[in-house]
């Protein structure tokens, strides 16, 4: 009988998000491109990344052996986006907030960002100020969208022309 408490958490996991099968967090392989320490600096800003809440993205580009990291996902969009680095990048990440605390987001819980589910127009705040939220799980992100406002958007749906109204600008210290 001491079994059936720990199926029941079993059950109810499994239909809470995705099997570790289907997890699309970053592969160990992968942990020392997306480790963000202490004294890393955002490639858009300059800012130290780890000081400001909020989930944070990191890319690779073709011809570059190291990623470059952003203090918010805002950021990491408005450069990725650019016509002349979106045909250079080869690997987004971005945090998965359904995996890890949007204070102080841990570097384990990246994920592709090809994959994510957007929260645009939330009122949580980034380093940047208002930012994309990011999920793993629809679910998830529509709870988020619940709580906080916004819009639940799929990558392909993010531009230029609509970052800026979803998004913000600006930083907010």
């Amino acid at each position: 009988m001491r079994i059936l408490p720990f199926l029941l958490v079993a059950l109810v996991l499994s239909g809470c998000g995705q099997s570790q099968a289907e997890s699309t967090t970053v592969a160990a392989s992968e942990a020392a491109v997306t480790h963000i320490d202490e004294q890393r600096r955002c490639h858009q800003c300059g800012m130290f990344i780890t000081r400001y809440p909020g989930p944070k993205g990191v890319v690779k580009l073709k011809g570059q052996q190291a990623a470059m990291a952003f203090c918010s996902t805002g950021d990491l969009f408005q450069f990725i986006l650019q016509p002349q680095n979106q045909r250079q990048v080869t690997q987004v990440w971005v945090h998965d907030l359904a995996q890890t605390d949007w204070d102080k987001p841990a570097d384990s819980a990246f994920m592709d960002a090809h994959e994510a589910w957007y929260v645009a127009g939330s009122s949580r705040h980034g380093a940047m100020g208002p930012t994309l939220a990011s999920f793993s799980s629809e679910n998830v992100a529509n709870a988020f969208a619940n709580s906080y406002g916004g819009k639940v958007l799929r990558f392909d749906q993010l531009t230029l022309d609509n970052l800026g109204t979803m998004a913000g600008h600006g930083h907010k210290h």
